[in-house]
Formats: C-alpha cells, structure tokens, sequence
C-alpha cells in the first residue's frame, strides 16, 4: 500500500532543503520535476498563463512539451467550472482542452495555483490506470499549498533579483563613489568609482567592517583629520543625523578634495547609511 502522507512531507523536505541551499531560477523547475518523481507520473509541466490570449507549457518533464502555446480560453472554463479546486481525471472528458499534452496518456491530475496577477496549473499525467483515492487527494492538496508558496517565493525573488540587478548597473554608472553600510554588520556595498577610491579588490558586496578599514585609511590620509573626526563625533551621535558638502582633503603625490555626503537609510527591511563622495 502507497504510503502518500509520507510522500507529501518527503515534497515539503526536500523543497525546503533546495530553498536554503539552491539558486532560486531553478526551484520551480526542481519541484515540477520532484512531483513527478514522487507520484510515479509520466508527464508534469507546468501551464503558465501569461496573458488574457497566451498560455505557455514550462518546466516539462518530458521537456520536449515546453514551449508549447495553449489557447487558455477553454482551460479558463475548465478551472471556473471546478471552482479552481484540484481536477482528478481517471478517464479524459470529450471536451479535454489539454489533448495534445495528454497525447497516449490515460489518466491526469490538473492542479490549479492561484498566483496574481496570472494563474498557473501543475499537469500531471499518467500512461497506466491510477486510482485517485482519499489518500491520494490528500497528499495532492499538501503538495498544492507548497507549490504555491514555491511559486510565490520564485516570482518575489526573481522580480527583487531583476530591481537589484537594474539598480546595481545604475549605481555602478554614476560619477560619484557610492557605499551603502548596513546596520546589521553583515552587509555592505560599493559602487565601481567607491571601489577605486577604497582601493577594494572590486565593486559589489562587502562586509561593513572591510569597508569601515577602508574609508578609515582614506581618512587617515587626509590633511584636515581632526576637522573630519569632530565633525563625525556630532554626524553619528545620532543616527537620524544627515551631512553633506563636508569636505576631506586628501594629501599625498596628487591632493584631492571630496565632499561627501553621509545620509541615514531607513525601510521596513533595511537600515544603514549611504557614503556619496564627490570630487
């Protein structure tokens, strides 16, 4: 006897294990792949509908499905008709909208996943007869409510991935030496023109305490030291305190002077301070 609450919770582990350990653009494709596993299917692919004309077969298994372009129209119906509830299909319906995708199969599972602003369904399809008893539903239903947090979790961290990627390209543009300084101690960044200036290895991530050796040294070699030490006694003797246009003259085979701003950021998920120096 299949023992199908022991599949779904080997589902949530091994999905949780790949959430702590794998690169996020994969995690979807690795559950699609690891429901057909577990289930013993033959087919399962996910059905994205892209917009109100297109839907799209991705993450197939067999692959040679993906790509595939569905007129969503009829599987619109479909899921209304259901009330988007999971579809167990022991035989095809005459009107199956899904033929071609369950071409040579006798038996399928349409589980539909809610995510806005467009909809998902997992497909899972089978060559022989199965039976789709209570226990079978069951563990479905808790594979359901982890691949929609999967999806859900996929799609923020992509789209936070794509801002962070655009932003970065923006910051590394600007004339100006740029570093942001985490309060948590563990985070930190620079821009190319920081890096240079901090005569770091390179731009991107840094640990804030790599980053405070580094602005620390590049004030040591300014002419007016004690000016930039009392004036940063009063900027940090709070942490709403703001500066700008605070001048560091830099000594040495060629002089510099930079006006740096140092600026509070504060969000609901960050909180740190923004070095801008300008030449």
């Amino acid at each position: 006897m299949i023992k199908w609450e022991s599949k779904a919770l080997d589902f949530i582990n091994q999905t949780s294990r790949w959430d702590k350990e794998k690169h996020i653009s994969s995690f979807l494709a690795f559950s699609i792949s690891l429901v057909k596993n577990l289930l013993q299917a033959d087919v399962a692919l996910q059905l994205d509908f892209e917009n109100e004309h297109s839907a799209k077969v991705k993450n197939a298994s067999p692959n040679f499905h993906n790509g595939a372009v569905v007129n969503p129209d009829p599987v619109r119906q479909l899921l209304y008709r259901n009330a988007f509830k999971t579809i167990y299909w022991p035989e095809f319906p005459a009107d199956n909208p899904l033929k071609e995708q369950l071409e040579d199969l006798l038996c399928a599972v349409i589980i539909p996943i809610n995510i806005e602003p467009h909809n998902s369904l997992l497909l899972l399809g089978w060559s022989d007869p199965q039976e789709f008893d209570q226990g079978f539903q069951d563990c479905i239903e808790t594979i359901r409510l982890r691949l929609k947090e999967i999806l859900t979790q996929t799609q923020e961290r992509l789209y936070f991935q794509g801002i962070a990627v655009r932003f970065a390209a923006i910051l590394h543009s600007l004339p100006h030496a740029v570093v942001f300084i985490n309060n948590d101690g563990y985070a930190g960044w620079v821009n190319q023109k920081a890096a240079d200036i901090l005569e770091l290895a390179g731009p991107g991530e840094q640990l804030p305490a790599i980053l405070s050796d580094a602005m620390t040294h590049l004030r040591n070699k300014a002419m007016n030291t004690e000016d930039i030490y009392n004036t940063a006694i009063q900027l940090f003797a709070s942490p709403e305190n703001a500066i700008s246009g605070w001048e560091w003259k830099l000594d040495g085979e060629s002089p510099r002077t930079y006006r740096v701003s140092c600026l509070p950021v504060v969000s609901q998920r960050i909180s740190g301070r923004l070095w801008i120096f300008e030449e």
